[in-house]
């Protein structure tokens, strides 16, 4: 009799640890994951797994014609050349960028002066940003950057006879040149050049001087942003000696503002003279 109750006992045992079994090896292993995979995400830093997930967000650098189609407002990625760059000021500054395929602006980018400095003319940078409009200014902005090897500085494109036609917005914000350009009066009649668009702005370094020249009878209005130009004493000098029917060649950037709004560094007399000032 004890025999048989210890028999009995034992196969009550066997099945019981059959059953348990049976449980365990019914999970789904889709839903309980490994416990090495459990413990290497829950050690894995939250900052290295944040970083992965921006990069793999973070758009490649792109050409120029990538960037053109991008959606308005969507992150973009470029590399270019520093051209030129606009005075530092609150932790900002706006610079000129180009590349073998074409230009682009930065408005506004965030940078340590410190950084500023580190940005000279002619360095390749990697830029991350967003595109953007202003009053058809085609812009990137929100904008942080990285330096590279290597250097370029750009030469300008003659876009003289494009002028008043739908192809110049094709070279926005590039390094371009306009040739034999006659000076003409601004809408008061008598004024060349205005500081400021209705000559209001008091005189600084940051005062944008605006003036007009034609070509073949088609009209533009340039400014001239001391803070831009590295030659700025003589180009202020020049500005003020224009005189209306005064042929002149311009270098600089082919800024939009509301229409195309040339931001010139560079005035030069076409024929090697200016008018006498009466």
């Amino acid at each position: 009799m004890r025999k048989f109750l210890l028999i009995l006992l034992l196969s009550g045992a066997l099945l019981l640890s059959a059953g348990c079994g049976t449980v365990v090896t019914a999970a789904d292993p889709a839903e309980t994951p490994p416990a090495d995979a459990e413990a290497e995400q829950a050690h894995q830093p939250e900052d290295s797994r944040d970083g992965a997930q921006a990069a793999e967000k973070a758009p490649r650098v792109m050409s120029r014609q990538a960037f053109l189609d991008a959606g308005e407002d969507s992150p973009v990625a470029v590399e270019g050349y520093v051209q030129a760059k606009e005075t530092w000021r609150d932790g900002c500054c706006s610079l000129y960028l180009q590349n073998e395929e074409g230009a682009f602006y930065l408005s506004r980018m965030r940078c340590s002066q410190e950084e500023y400095e580190s940005l000279a003319i002619g360095r390749k940078v990697r830029v991350n940003g967003y595109k953007s409009h202003w009053n058809d200014s085609l812009e990137i902005s929100d904008a942080s950057f990285r330096l590279l090897e290597g250097s370029m500085i750009a030469e300008p494109a003659d876009v003289t006879a494009l002028l008043g036609s739908d192809q110049l917005i094709l070279h926005q914000n590039e390094k371009v040149r306009f040739h034999g350009m006659t000076v003409e009066a601004m809408p008061d009649g008598v004024s060349v050049w205005y500081s400021g668009w209705d000559n209001s702005t008091p005189a600084g370094e940051d005062a944008e001087l605006w003036f007009r020249a034609s070509s073949e009878g088609t009209l533009c209005d340039f400014t001239v942003k001391p803070s831009l130009c590295q030659n700025r004493e003589e180009l202020l000098q020049t500005l003020q000696q224009l005189r209306a029917g005064d042929r002149i060649d311009l270098t600089g950037y082919l800024r939009y503002y509301n229409g195309p709004l040339p931001c010139i560094t560079e005035i030069i007399p076409a024929d090697g003279n200016l008018t006498e000032p009466s």
